[in-house]
C-alpha cells in the first residue's frame, strides 16, 4: 500500500492506494503516529484507489479508531466501494467510522 497525506477543509485526508495487507503494518503505524500527533478533529481515509484489504488491515483500522477515540477525533472512510465496502459493513465498521461516498 502507498499513501499520501492531503489537507482538506475538515482536516487531513490519507489517500491510500493499492492493496492494504498485513505487510503494511509498519507503514500504517506511521499513520497511527499522525493520529496521535494531530490536533485536527477529523481524519479521512480515502480508499478510492485502494483495491484490496485483508483481515489484518481491518484490525489496523480498529487500532486507528481506538487511538482517535482517545483524542475525540472523528474518522471518516471515504470512497470505499465493492468488496472493501461490503467487508467493512459486514464487520460493523459503520459503528466506528463515518462513511462518505
Amino acid at each position: 500500500m502507498k499513501y499520501r497525506i492531503e489537507e482538506n477543509q475538515q482536516g487531513q485526508e490519507i489517500v491510500m492506494e493499492g492493496s492494504f495487507t498485513f505487510r503494511d503494518h509498519d507503514t500504517f503505524f506511521e499513520i497511527i503516529s499522525l493520529i496521535k500527533a494531530s490536533k485536527d478533529k477529523t481524519l479521512t481515509f480515502n480508499l478510492a484507489a485502494c483495491d484490496f484489504i485483508d483481515s489484518a488491515a481491518l484490525g489496523m483500522f480498529v487500532i486507528a479508531s481506538d487511538e482517535a477515540s482517545v483524542k475525540d477525533m472523528t474518522l471518516v472512510i471515504k470512497s470505499a466501494t465493492g468488496r472493501i465496502k461490503d467487508v467493512m459493513f459486514a464487520a460493523r465498521f459503520d459503528n466506528l467510522y463515518t462513511f462518505e461516498d
